[in-house]
């Protein structure tokens, strides 16, 4: 199911026509901005394609263009070798375990 873009030569507004069979001669839409002026002519152009993403491509993209900014947000990552440190210090005082 084909869909047709149009454009005016004029003023640059855009259209779409939608058809359901393909077909070759595809009378152009009027002009949305002046739809009696014969000078606005409608004239098909090559239409956007679509590109789609994987999540992971999406979180890529992300991290390369946000990833900086997020590590300054967040800060430092934590002493993990301080918290082990402090669990010792306070484990030392509990009875033994059976």
């Amino acid at each position: 199911m084909p869909l047709y873009e149009f454009a005016c030569e004029v003023c640059g507004a855009r259209d779409e026509v939608f058809r359901q069979r393909m077909t070759s001669n595809i009378e152009p839409p009027p002009c949305p901005t002046a739809p009696d002026d014969p000078e606005h002519a409608m004239s098909r152009v090559m239409s956007g394609f679509a590109h789609h993403l994987s999540f992971a491509t999406k979180v890529a993209e992300a991290e390369a263009t946000y990833g900086a900014e997020v590590d300054a947000a967040m800060g430092p990552e934590p002493d993990i070798g301080k918290f082990a440190r402090r669990y010792d210090e306070a484990a030392k005082d509990l009875p033994p375990g059976e």
